[in-house]
């Protein structure tokens, strides 16, 4: 009886934890660049269940008996919810006619052909502790020494990891991600760096739309676009950068909506099926092991 309290009992938790992380997703709805979550409710290892001496119990006429141990079947422990995965669907584009808002186009990189892969590109920020982190939530700002930040203060960095000087509003950003101030002629243009991976489950979300890489034998680091051999292969690289547009969320509100229901009915059911364990062992306890 106890081993079905605890197997309802961890549907509740897993429920509970996947709608924490649909609200989430849902309160995220219009934050630029956010990439919903997704988890797996996966099973606890299942049990064999034996009945052992057998040999010691009553016979029972008419009913069959076991020498030794007899295989009664399988039993599930439980489900748990994994780790939230992050969604590195591209979100729809918004024009802002804004000069600081940069949206990123993976839509068009031509797929690995050894691998059959497309792509995910990011910018990088300095995280202000010496460490890079990546983003795709392109509503920059600039900061009072004119260096293009995001909205929490990181700042933006270009291929060589420095800061990039935009002075202000008046700049242009070229569709291969070069930066351009006053003078178009400007040699000396800043790139942005165009953080390229196949693998964005190495990246895990920081808060405020950061990521962090987490691998650790470098598979997955977002390289920059530049030294991807396919692509080079491939002949010219398409447009991938996009000013005064900014990238939407990827949540689609009626489908979490949905979820969300399906998820409380599921926390419902177990909670029903814990509350029948409990009227049963009140009952065994007050009334089948009542002394008169």
């Amino acid at each position: 009886m106890f081993r079905g309290v605890y197997a309802a009992t961890s549907g509740m938790i897993a429920a509970d934890r996947r709608q924490q992380m649909l609200t989430n997703n849902i309160a995220n709805a219009n934050t630029a660049g956010y990439k919903a979550d997704q988890t797996v409710i996966r099973s606890f290892p299942e049990q064999l269940l034996e009945r052992i001496r057998d040999e010691k119990g009553l016979n029972v006429e008419g009913k069959p008996s076991f020498a030794g141990s007899s295989k009664i079947g399988r039993l599930s422990t439980g489900v748990y919810a994994q780790e939230a995965i992050p969604m590195f669907t591209a979100g729809p584009l918004k024009e802002t006619g804004r000069k600081l808002d940069i949206a990123l186009i993976d839509q068009g990189l031509v797929p690995n052909p050894e691998t059959g892969k497309q792509g995910h590109l990011f910018f990088a920020v300095d995280s202000g502790e010496g460490e890079i982190r990546y983003t795709r939530n392109g509503q920059f700002t600039h900061d009072a020494n004119g260096y293009l930040t995001t909205g929490e203060g990181y700042r933006v960095l270009d291929n060589n990891m420095n800061p990039i000087y935009v002075g202000g509003d008046n700049f242009r950003v070229n569709e291969d991600g070069s930066i351009q101030l006053n003078d178009n002629n400007n040699p000396n243009a800043q790139q942005l760096y165009l953080g390229y991976t196949e693998d964005p489950t190495c990246l895990v979300k920081q808060g405020n739309g950061v990521l962090k890489y987490v691998g650790n034998d470098g598979t997955g680091r977002p390289i920059p676009l530049a030294q991807v051999e396919h692509l080079q292969n491939a002949g010219q690289l398409p447009a991938v950068v996009k000013q005064g547009f900014v990238e939407g969320s990827n949540v689609d509100v009626t489908r979490t909506m949905t979820d969300m229901m399906t998820t409380f009915r599921m926390y419902e059911a177990n909670q029903k099926v814990l509350q029948a364990y409990d009227r049963s062992m009140e009952k065994a306890a007050n009334e089948v092991g009542r002394v008169y």
